[in-house]
């Protein structure tokens, strides 16, 4: 059996390969041939930019594979492309919602802000792709990616963090108390999901797929991990959102409708509801958070990002730990002014009566 993974080197690529070679398929990875992961480099590799049709038309003129794993390039264009080489077709994209109601989790159903253009574009790519399940060209399976974190991530806010402490700094910037929670998943539990849509064409057929791990930590409770595997304590600098330069990188890919766009990112919840592919595949977090942030942080440790490099510069975070000492200096100017201001105080109580004594029981004398 032949599986085509288009991609196959980036963050969940090589778990990928590694399950459809388990499962009996010869894997054939087609990139654009920039980097190499060592697993993959033994397969055959078809070198073509997925982002454009003449490259991927040739590399795969006159083949035809048992799957495909579209993780990587431009879906609409693939789409078309894909047809008459294969089947089946697996494909891989983002999560994009408006802000849901009490912060409840988006499921599938979830609308869309298509007035934003990027937006508009991913519902629209979609669409199309879809369309091409229910018009017979394909048994498709659609897959919605959070933003990942693990080895090989491309931007991956975790290093913030991590580069922080290699540094020999101990205190690190969050926004609003860090307390927001983001739906995200590690790259091996993100392939575990390709897999089962894999073994289940039929289950799975033309459905869309929410991916996302159980656990959910805050930002703040996440650095406290990272921290944690790096086996040092950590203070968090909460700064509110209007003035919290320093901890602006937390929002680093987080709100595609916010990219470009000037001020703080925003910090309200971005949760996904994945008890589709759960009930539906049998999906669970094959490595849990504590494990997964070990091995995140094992990974960047062995292989730190270059200093100010492209890769750095994708996060957004210039570690401008000058300005950071400014801004928490200031922070704490602030919370030592409010102290001295008067105030009447507040008094926390149990709302709830707790009696030494049953009620009409006469005094003791």
């Amino acid at each position: 059996m032949k599986a085509l993974i288009i991609g196959g080197t980036g963050p969940t690529g090589p778990f990928i390969v590694q399950g459809l070679v388990d499962r009996g398929y010869t894997p054939v990875i087609l990139h654009r041939g920039n980097h190499e992961v060592d697993f993959v480099a033994g397969f055959e590799h078809l070198h073509a930019d997925p982002h454009f049709a003449d490259p991927v038309r040739e590399a795969i003129a006159g083949r035809r594979f048992d799957v495909v794993v579209a993780a990587y390039g431009r879906l609409r264009l693939l789409v078309d492309l894909l047809a008459g080489h294969t089947d089946r077709l697996i494909t891989i994209g983002g999560t994009v919602y408006e802000r849901q109601r009490w912060s409840a989790p988006a499921d599938e159903s979830a609308g869309r802000d298509v007035s934003h253009a990027l937006v508009a574009k991913v519902q629209q790519t979609e669409d199309a792709i879809l369309a091409r399940h229910h018009d017979g060209t394909f048994n498709l399976t659609h897959l919605r990616y959070p933003n990942l974190y693990g080895p090989r991530q491309l931007a991956p806010r975790e290093w913030s963090v991590v580069r922080r402490i290699l540094d020999g700094r101990r205190t690190v910037p969050v926004l609003d108390g860090g307390l927001t929670l983001e739906s995200r998943a590690y790259v091996e539990n993100a392939a575990q999901a390709v897999l089962l849509a894999v073994d289940a064409p039929e289950a799975s057929a033309g459905r869309i797929y929410h991916v996302a791990d159980l656990v959910t930590p805050s930002d703040g409770e996440r650095a406290q991990a990272i921290a944690a595997a790096m086996g040092v304590e950590i203070e968090l600098v909460n700064y509110p959102r209007g003035a919290g330069l320093p901890g602006y990188f937390w929002g680093g890919g987080r709100n595609l409708e916010a990219m470009g766009r000037p001020g703080p990112p925003p910090t309200h919840h971005k949760l996904l509801d994945s008890g589709r592919i759960r009930a539906e595949l049998g999906y669970v977090d094959a490595v849990g958070f504590q494990e997964a942030i070990r091995r995140t942080v094992a990974y960047y440790v062995a292989n730190p990002l270059d200093y100010g490099g492209e890769e750095e510069a994708r996060i957004g975070d210039p570690f401008d730990y000058a300005a950071e000492d400014a801004f928490a200096q200031a922070l704490s100017e602030f919370v030592d002014r409010c102290h001295h201001i008067p105030f009447a105080g507040v008094t926390l109580r149990h709302s709830y009566d707790h009696p030494k004594t049953a009620a009409g029981t006469p005094p003791a004398t």
